[in-house]
């Protein structure tokens, strides 16, 4: 009877040290991965037409497709560029269910379309104004994480016809991040239209190397160009529309293009980038 006992207790000593070595138990356990740390997310789109004869503003029945590729994306904060009025975005958030339910917007002087920016997070927000650009910028300012982390992202559409309005927006910028007291990260997104290797034959965009070179430059002295390795943002095969990113506490984990998404005459595609807080 004892060499029974002795053998069952035996038996059950194995079985429960085969259960606390199981490798898949000790899996589940494990810590949770880097990418499970706090982060940040943006699209960047201009979702107007390229058309010179018909509206070249976005068209309210290409609405419901950029609710879905929206939707898709599921990033944190969207900045279009070339909406035509006020009822276009609030159908838009209307197809988005409330997802976003944070909006601000800004047109300008010398333009009839708007950037707008869309949010699931709560912000505060500030219209740039440059006057001699004539077209509106959109600051938006997020805490995201715990402790609370302050990003600002600026939604920015440059003249497409003026490359001289550009470099001025690009010197406005550089001006205005000087004087953002507190704002040490700082996201520029949109449609900066810096042609670096433009088409020589094409007469469909101004072709001023020398002032979007310098336009570019005047940038990089205080913001990294994270779409470099993205490839083109435009049908026509041209990178357009950047994200230029100034932060020591953000880590670009993805930037990329989303193929595939343009309906009826856009020229654009949709610009993604993924942080996480470092």
């Amino acid at each position: 009877m004892d060499v029974k006992f002795f053998l069952a207790g035996l038996f059950l000593t194995f079985v429960c040290g085969a259960w606390y070595f199981d490798p898949e138990r000790t899996k589940a356990v494990s810590p949770p991965a880097l990418t499970d740390s706090p982060g940040f997310s943006l699209l960047t789109w201009n979702v107007g037409y390229f058309d010179d004869e018909l509206d070249s503003r976005a068209h309210s029945e290409d609405l419901s497709h950029i609710a879905s590729v929206i939707s898709g994306a599921g990033v944190d904060c969207i900045n279009l560029q070339e909406i035509a009025d006020s009822n276009q975005v609030s159908t838009l958030k209307g197809l988005l269910g409330a997802r976003y339910p944070y909006d601000a917007m800004g047109k300008g002087s010398r333009t009839d379309r708007y950037v707008v920016t869309l949010s699931r997070l709560p912000f505060e927000n500030e219209t740039l104004t440059p006057s001699l650009v004539g077209r509106d910028s959109v600051a938006v300012r997020f805490d995201v994480s715990s402790p609370p982390l302050s990003i600002t992202v600026v939604n920015c559409h440059a003249d497409a016809f003026n490359s001289r309005r550009r470099r001025l927006l690009a010197n406005y910028l550089i001006d205005w991040e000087d004087r953002a007291e507190g704002k040490k990260n700082v996201l520029l997104a949109g449609d900066f239209n810096l042609d670096l290797t433009p088409i020589e034959s094409s007469d469909l965009f101004t072709d001023d190397k020398k002032n979007d070179s310098e336009a570019y430059s005047l940038l990089l002295r205080r913001f990294r160009d994270l779409g470099g390795q993205a490839g083109p943002t435009s049908i026509f095969n041209r990178r357009i529309d950047y994200l230029f990113l100034a932060s020591e506490n953000l880590e670009t984990v993805e930037v990329r293009v989303i193929q595939g998404k343009v309906v009826g005459r856009m020229d654009h595609l949709p610009l993604l980038g993924r942080f996480k807080v470092k």
